[in-house]
């Protein structure tokens, strides 16, 4: 298995609200756990590209949509998770948005893990 690891809190609390847009494309799945705030999950596949023009990026991406997966503690299946969590995001799309919906992230992790 081949893993990235990221801490992505401050580059999330640049924004407002507190969001971060990640390429997950080559990867099968990934982890994350906000601290100091609770999480909610969109994603897309449209990066925004124009034809002839870009190919498009996280910092373009349009038209995302709620997604959810696996809470590790209890097996159940959320579309968002509190501060502490850690919740199972399966690549459901090229880019994932995470947001915080109580303030901002103090941490904030995540996982890239693609299984060779």
């Amino acid at each position: 298995m081949l893993a990235q690891y990221l801490e992505l809190s401050e580059e999330a609390n640049l924004n407002n609200p507190g969001s971060v847009i990640i390429d997950v494309s080559n990867y099968d799945y990934c982890l994350v756990q906000p601290i100091g705030a609770d999480a909610e999950f969109q994603a897309t596949i449209d990066s925004g590209a124009i034809t002839s023009v870009s190919d498009g990026s996280a910092s373009s991406a349009i038209n995302f949509n709620t997604v959810g997966g696996t809470r590790l503690f209890t097996g159940d299946f959320a579309t968002s998770i509190g501060a502490g969590n850690i919740i199972r995001l399966g690549v459901v799309g090229r880019y994932i948005k995470i947001t915080s919906v109580s303030g901002a992230f103090t941490k904030l992790f995540v996982m890239l893990a693609k299984i060779s």
